[in-house]
């Protein structure tokens, strides 16, 4: 198991057990249990075609070069999806 599947299960479960807006807590359990991380948040659109409403990407970098992915959009009245972890691409070997 990647670190970033750990992270979804802890993410997904503590958002759906959490009814109000905990800001960056979830960031702090992730610490707490010694994930080692980086974090990320941007904004995507294509403001040259009139997307005045861009995407929000919530992206966790682990040392284990696994990746969690969140998105949130202006249209998504439930606000953010839930976690999904990315494994780690293969390394080729020469």
């Amino acid at each position: 198991m990647f670190d970033a599947d750990a992270a979804v299960t802890l993410l997904n479960r503590f958002v759906v057990n959490t009814r109000c807006d905990a800001g960056d807590v979830y960031l702090t359990l992730l610490h707490e249990g010694n994930l080692v991380f980086r974090h990320e948040r941007t904004r995507i659109g294509r403001q040259a075609l009139g997307d005045t409403s861009p995407f929000l990407v919530e992206s966790l970098y682990f040392d284990d070069g696994s990746r969690a992915l969140r998105v949130s959009s202006p249209y998504n009245a439930g606000g953010w999806t839930r976690w999904t972890a990315f494994q780690p691409l293969p390394v080729e070997s020469a």
